[in-house]
């Protein structure tokens, strides 16, 4: 590989990064790598409609990250704004066996206020 090529990907990949951040601080969602190439994703919004949207758009992110562009959903779970102990609980189980880094949005992932959080199983393909 050339010295040109090396730093037009290292510039894109930075670009990637910067993108992801960018992405993931807009809105409240989180992406936890499971060991077996599932992803835990979760989205929290005062509005159910939105929450799911924006769980679905996640996805297909991280899965575009991957060079996949769709994914299968394995598991879903909705929980509403009075199920806190279920939340609370749901977000220990998210982190269980998960990978965490810095694009990781814990507030999402371990939401226990009001609003509603949706939690998808996915695996990319």
């Amino acid at each position: 590989m050339t010295l040109t090529s090396n730093a037009l990907r290292n510039s894109c990949m930075t670009l990637a990064l910067v993108g992801s951040a960018f992405i993931a601080g807009c809105g409240n969602t989180s992406v936890i790598e499971k060991q077996d190439t599932r992803y835990e994703v979760s989205a929290v919004d005062e509005d159910r409609d939105d929450a799911i949207a924006q769980v679905k758009e996640r996805a297909l992110e991280v899965c575009e990250e991957q060079d996949r562009d769709k994914y299968d959903v394995l598991d879903s779970r909705v929980f509403g704004p009075h199920d806190a102990a279920a939340k609370a609980a749901d977000g220990n189980d998210q982190l269980e066996g998960g990978t965490v880094n810095e694009d990781t949005e814990m507030a999402a992932a371990t939401h226990e206020g009001e609003g509603y959080k949706v939690v998808w199983t996915v695996r990319c393909r």
